[in-house]
């Protein structure tokens, strides 16, 4: 099965998994599409990382934590900016999708026309030209 049946199936186990916070947000979602893709999640690393107490750390201590003044400069030491339509597969970020309280954006998963993200609800999907920036 090469990367994008896995990612298919990934999507497939996930599909109406809803946004909770601390248990299934956007970068568990992202970190795991990406795992089953590639083998290794994107930013494994940054896991748990991100909260303390059980409160997620607001904009100016993610930015001590982390060491990035902008979420995009974060992502891209990980991975390589992609300009223009991001290919399937690809990191992406929006405003168009819930839970972007903390960081500005919400993580996902472009699936090329379309790209997939977590609700309340479950997957949904955002249309491309919906998203803000892209990485492979």
């Amino acid at each position: 099965m090469g990367p994008q049946e896995r990612l298919n199936a990934y999507l497939s186990g996930v599909r109406d998994r809803p946004f909770q916070w601390h248990i299934w947000e956007c970068f568990k979602f992202t970190n795991g599409a990406w795992a089953a893709m590639h083998g290794v999640g994107w930013a494994v690393d940054w896991a748990g990382r991100y909260t303390r107490g059980g409160l997620y750390l607001k904009r100016d201590a993610l930015r001590q934590e982390f060491g990035f003044l902008t979420l995009e400069d974060a992502i891209s030491s990980k991975l390589t900016r992609v300009d223009g339509t991001p290919p399937r597969g690809a990191l992406v970020t929006s405003t168009a999708a819930s839970a972007v309280i903390v960081t500005g954006a919400a993580l996902g998963i472009s699936l090329g026309l379309r790209a997939a993200f977590i609700d309340k609800t479950g997957l949904i999907t955002v249309p491309i030209d919906r998203i803000s920036g892209a990485w492979i």
